[in-house]
């Protein structure tokens, strides 16, 4: 389960006092929730202010992606008590060609910090004991063809075609990838008007769903029920907010799980006591989006809040078998945060993109 900002926050103070300067060359064992908790921290406390909230958004998932393709590509020197160099060029293309869920708006937004970020994780590097980074020099034009290149195959990947089939028999991504572009001098824009109309109507391919298949139980609660499982529901949700760490619980988490027992109750009959994790990955899937809107804050490790929060009720003895639950809902968290993230992004209109855009030049 990924941390929220304020845990990470303090895990950063922490590891800074007890980290300063070390002269030990035997590193720690590696933890990649510590590792990755600690670059996100930092990141939210160096850049939160410096980009307006959707582009952050955009570029803390980012962020958590390519530390991940990071580790993966370099995992065993990770895990063993060497300072790895990691080669950023190729694990930041990895990331964004990995990213098949999103919308195509977050790759528009993101191509302005890209060269911030590649700087952040140099930075970090170079008083890391953990890593260092090796790169050449950043060119803008090379990162948006790879940004339409990647626009181009998700276009096709979202229509349910074999890209890879396609890149060996034709030259349509290629084509496409070209068909994105507006030569403005000697700067490389996106043709946005193009790539909104090729996109128009065209949904995200998102990820299966472990068992979000549940239908209600047989039987159905009364409206007295549903009333009492509501009320419980709000009741538990504010003490989760208020028992936990200031900051942690955010309003539009809260709203998150208040609709969880609102809907688990009058769609699916179930009460906190019959929850399993189908029908929460069920609700997540087909229910969310109808019953809550995701708003533009914290939006990378949102979906974490519902094991927490589950965690929290089975502390206070209202959730039974809690970590069968727990393990039935691995995947639904990324889920949810992606969900979050293509939904606030598919509000956005050319205009909105344009504007957003204006605002990182």
């Amino acid at each position: 389960m990924k941390q929220g900002k304020a845990a990470q926050i303090k895990s950063l103070k922490h590891r800074n006092e007890q980290h300063k300067f070390r002269e030990s060359k035997k590193l720690e064992p590696f933890d990649y929730n510590e590792f990755a908790g600690f670059l996100r921290a930092r990141f939210f406390l160096t850049k939160r202010q410096a980009y307006d909230a959707k582009v952050f958004e955009v570029a803390s998932f980012f962020l958590d992606d390519l530390i991940a393709t990071m580790v993966q590509q370099n995992f065993s020197a990770f895990t063993s008590d060497e300072r790895v160099i990691v080669n950023l060029n190729e694990a930041m293309q990895a990331a964004l060609v990995q990213s098949n869920d999103r919308d195509w708006r977050y790759f528009v937004l993101l191509t302005p910090v890209l060269y911030d970020i590649q700087a952040f994780l140099a930075k970090e590097g170079q008083v890391s004991p953990r890593y260092g980074v090796k790169t050449t020099k950043f060119d803008p034009n090379f990162w948006k063809m790879i940004v339409r290149t990647v626009l181009a195959v998700n276009y096709f990947r979202f229509q349910g075609q074999d890209v890879a089939k396609l890149m060996s028999e034709s030259s349509a991504i290629d084509d496409l990838q070209f068909k994105f572009l507006q030569e403005n001098g000697d700067a490389d824009d996106f043709d946005l008007a193009t790539i909104t109309e090729v996109y128009r109507g065209l949904a995200v391919k998102m990820p299966d769903l472990k068992d979000a298949d549940a239908q209600p139980l047989d039987k159905e609660l009364t409206e007295a029920e549903v009333a009492e499982e509501v009320a419980f529901g709000d009741r538990m949700v504010e003490t989760f907010q208020k028992t936990s760490t200031a900051g942690v619980v955010s309003d539009q988490e809260m709203a998150l799980l208040k609709a969880m027992h609102k809907v688990l109750a009058e769609k699916y009959h179930a009460g906190h006591r019959d929850w399993n994790a189908s029908l929460i990955a069920t609700f997540v899937k087909n229910d969310l989006f109808a019953e809550w809107a995701p708003v533009w804050d914290s939006l990378d490790g949102l979906g974490g809040e519902i094991t927490r929060y589950l965690e929290f009720l089975a502390s206070k003895k209202a959730v039974d078998n809690f970590k069968k639950i727990e393990r039935g809902l691995v995947g639904v968290d990324h889920y949810l945060d992606v969900a979050a993230l293509n939904n606030l992004l598919a509000q956005l209109s050319q205009a909105d993109v344009e504007a957003v855009l204006a605002t990182e030049e």
